[in-house]
Formats: C-alpha cells, sequence, structure tokens
C-alpha cells in the first residue's frame, strides 16, 4: 500500500489508543492507515520530518467565535494554533458560511446560533413556543444547536429553561454563558443554572469566568464552589480556558449604556462609569484593550490607539478586560474529582477570532509544570472534547481514524502542522487550507445540500454531551 502523507519520527501523544513514544503515523484518503516504529518512507508520496517533535490529534476547541465575517480571519487563526475541529457559540450559521467561503482554512466547524431577546426572540420573556420555533428553524439552516449568552444578553429564567428544554427534545447541542435577569454571569449565575438545567444536557461554558471574587470576594473560593456543584452533575459537560482577558463588546444601546451585561460589569468593578465615557477613559488608562481585525490577524491595539479606534468605529468593535484569575484558570484546567477524573471536561479558548488561541502555548505549559502530563492535555485538548460533539473518529490517531493531527514543536509550544483530513492545511505558519466543513444535524442536512456547502451530519446520540457517563476517564 502507498501513502500519501508519512508523519515520521515523531513523539506520538494519543491517550485513547494509549501509544506515548516514537512513532511513525501513514495516511491515505483522509485517513490514518498505520501507526508503527517504523514505516517505510519510500512508500509515501510526502514525507514529514517529526524527529525532536510532538504528533498529536488535532486539537478540538469547543468555544469559539468566528462572527461577523469581517472577523473571519479567525479560520486562519485557528488552523494556526493547530485546531482541525471548532465548536463557533455564537453563529448565526449562515454567516459563519460567508466567512468560511471567504476566509475558510479547512477546519471542521459547528455552529450553535445564539438565542436572543434582540432579534431571535421578541423579548427576554418569550413563550416556549416561540423557543421552539427558533431552534428548529437553526437546525434546518445547518446550526448544531443553540447558545443561550445569557451573561451578555439575559433571559428570564423561565425562558432559559424553556430553551434549555427544547433543545434536549430537538436532540441537538447546547451551551451556556451563565446568566439570566435574575442573575448575572457570575457564581449565581452559575448555582441558578444548575437548579434551571436540571436532567437536561448542557455545556456550561468558561467555567473559571463565573469565578471572579464578584459574589463571595475570593475568587478561589468561588472556584472550589463551582467545582464542586459540577463534580455533584456528572451529566452536565463544561470547558475552560487558560486567557487572561476576556472579550465583550463595547456596542452601546439607545441610553448610552453597554450593550452587553458583562461590559457593564466590567467597567463597574474597576472602577469605571457603564457609559461612553466609562469605555473612554477605560481604554485610555488600560483596563480595556480594544480589538480590531486586519486581513491577516485580530489584534489587541496598543494602549494609545485603543480610545481614537472606539470613537473611529462609533463604539462597533469588541473589547477585553483583564478579569480572568490565573488561580482559577489553574483549578479549573487541572482539577479532578474523588475518582481521579477532570471536573471541567475540556479545555477550550474562547478564542477563534478573538487573540487567545492558547490551547497549545498555554496548555503545554502546564505540563512543563507537571500539572498536566501529556496525555492529560490531549484528552482535554483533543479526545473529550471530540466525544463532546460526538465525533469519534477524531481527537485520536488509531488506524481507520479520520487523520487530523498537529505537531508541536516541543519548546516553543508552537502548532508547525496542521493536518485535516489528510491534507495539509498551515505549515510554519501559512494558512494553505481553504474552506471548510460544516458539521450539521440530520435537520440540516437538506437546506445545505440545496447551498452545495461541504458538511457532515453527526448523531448526537452516543456523544458524551448525550451519554456523558460519571466516571468518564482521565
Amino acid at each position: 500500500m502507498s501513502y500519501d502523507l508519512l508523519i515520521k519520527g515523531g513523539t506520538l501523544v494519543d491517550p485513547a489508543n494509549t501509544r506515548e513514544g516514537q512513532f511513525d503515523l501513514a495516511i491515505a484518503k483522509g485517513k490514518v492507515v498505520s501507526v508503527e516504529r517504523e514505516i517505510d518512507p519510500g512508500r509515501a508520496h510526502q514525507v514529514y520530518e517529526a524527529h525532536g517533535r510532538l504528533v498529536l490529534p488535532g486539537l478540538v476547541d469547543t468555544h469559539v467565535h468566528l462572527t461577523p465575517a469581517t472577523r473571519a480571519v479567525g479560520f486562519h487563526m485557528l488552523a494556526k494554533a493547530g485546531v482541525t475541529t471548532a465548536l463557533d457559540c455564537a453563529g448565526p450559521v449562515e454567516v459563519v458560511l460567508e466567512g468560511m467561503a471567504k476566509k475558510g482554512s479547512g477546519i471542521n466547524v459547528a455552529v450553535l446560533n445564539r438565542l436572543t431577546p434582540d432579534g431571535s426572540l421578541s423579548s427576554a420573556d418569550a413563550p416556549f413556543s416561540e423557543v421552539q420555533a427558533y431552534v428548529a428553524q437553526s437546525l434546518a439552516d445547518g446550526a448544531f444547536g443553540i447558545k443561550l449568552i445569557g451573561g451578555h444578553l439575559p433571559l428570564t429564567p423561565e425562558t432559559t429553561a424553556a430553551a434549555m428544554q427544547a433543545a434536549n427534545e430537538f436532540h441537538c447541542y447546547t451551551a451556556y454563558h451563565c446568566g439570566t435577569t435574575r442573575q448575572g454571569s457570575n457564581l449565581g449565575g452559575l448555582l441558578e443554572a444548575f437548579d434551571l438545567v436540571g436532567e437536561n444536557r448542557l455545556q456550561i461554558c468558561h467555567i473559571s469566568a463565573y469565578c471572579r471574587g464578584l459574589t463571595h470576594g475570593s475568587p478561589v473560593e468561588e472556584c472550589l464552589i463551582a467545582l464542586k456543584g459540577l463534580s455533584q452533575r456528572p451529566h452536565l459537560v463544561s470547558e475552560s480556558h487558560l486567557g487572561p482577558l476576556n472579550s465583550c463588546w463595547s456596542r452601546l444601546n439607545e441610553n448610552g449604556v453597554p450593550y452587553s451585561h458583562v461590559t457593564r460589569t466590567c467597567l463597574l468593578s474597576g472602577g469605571y462609569k457603564a457609559d461612553t465615557e466609562g469605555l473612554l477613559a477605560a481604554a485610555r488608562d488600560g483596563h480595556l484593550r480594544v480589538q480590531r481585525a486586519y486581513p491577516s490577524e485580530v489584534i489587541y491595539l496598543p494602549q494609545d490607539e485603543g480610545e481614537a479606534y472606539l470613537k473611529e468605529t462609533g463604539f462597533e468593535t469588541m473589547v477585553s478586560f483583564p478579569v480572568n484569575k490565573r488561580s482559577t484558570a489553574f483549578l479549573c484546567a487541572t482539577e479532578k474529582d474523588e475518582a481521579g477524573n477532570f471536573i471541567v471536561t475540556a479545555l477550550s479558548t474562547d478564542g477563534g477570532a478573538i487573540p487567545r488561541n492558547f490551547l497549545l502555548s498555554h496548555g503545554m505549559s502546564l505540563v512543563r509544570f507537571n500539572a498536566l502530563t501529556l496525555s492529560e492535555f490531549v484528552l482535554k485538548a483533543s479526545w473529550a472534547p471530540a466525544r463532546m460533539l460526538g465525533l469519534f473518529d477524531k481527537g485520536h490517531l488509531g488506524p481507520g481514524c479520520d487523520a487530523d493531527l498537529v505537531v508541536v514543536d516541543s519548546r516553543s509550544h508552537s502548532a508547525l502542522l496542521t493536518v485535516v483530513g489528510g491534507q495539509v492545511i498551515m505549515s510554519d505558519g501559512v494558512v494553505l487550507g481553504r474552506g471548510g466543513t460544516l458539521l450539521t444535524t440530520a435537520h440540516g442536512s437538506k437546506a445545505l445540500n440545496a447551498q452545495g456547502v461541504d458538511h457532515q451530519v453527526v448523531d448526537l446520540s452516543n456523544s458524551l454531551f448525550y451519554t456523558a457517563p460519571e466516571g468518564f476517564p482521565s
């Protein structure tokens, strides 16, 4: 048999198949076909020498943002960071597809359409029938499920619970940035989520974001409470990220107040007014970092340029605050329950078009610190999140699986080569891939076929999201 690509001599780390050591990996027709100590390079059309480098399953990031289409460069940013599959947590799906057509990098993307009181629903207290209709239409359009962004744009507790129920009835995916009209994006919002979800299935986003000391004064104390609550609810999946900066909108409403409740809280907790004056002052002082999208990447502007750009855009941009605590990021990434299983299911970034695609750089730092083993890092950044999304042919490198992988510089912790479906989509920082594959449910296949969109239908029945067995191995 001949091979399309041979990754030779790298240190392969694949906990799903209990492999860690020097192996050659052969790829043909988009699949891994052989993993051996030694494979004849003469049988391969292309050979990549990976000696002294790590060969990992492609990273699966279960929390990214790739919209609006003006920030579609996020597809390239993900490929450069070694991400082969991502869950976009805002949508809408048609905007992600627009960005994929313009700036796609060849990665796989599932999309959650956001459910908000400012367009997708008529109000924060919309009836169950209206929520059902929105979920149904989103799935028909090709979305993987829905995202509740209550921390930014809250719904009532009743409508929030109704949305979780409706999504579970459709057997689609659901993620939640905790917060309602009763509780904010804090520990109280997380504890409220535990009550609202009941026995329904849910991905709770960025666990450490609710542990900033806003409720108890101690971020660590709040984090321990959050982790205890999660450990008591094994039917839920969750993720946390390692970035020090959050991300939110600087957009203002008709009253000159920030549109996002998170933006308001970040301003007030930093001693600034939650208005135009407060945004400009925070940017001037460097407490607020302004994001700007360029054709090649999204960056944080230097402090002296941020205030001017806010004015230039009419406050229509994304901004960040230094509110994510290092202590809680560490705990969420590493803490295990009494049985030795990770409490937070996966590592994510909340990145994509937000410049914090730190799965490799920060995650591997935890390995260097001996807080995670290499296999544990791969579990949290690839294997577990792939199973969350029902992608059993991803997240590992056993023969027969999808040839999605990343070759990593073990010293700089940077991605050197990103491969999706056997195709090199990024090499040495240069993105070669185009387009991509939309991950969808059976509900969306008809519309996507009609549009000629490359897609893969995923059955979530046996996913970790819908089975979430107690004691998922760490």
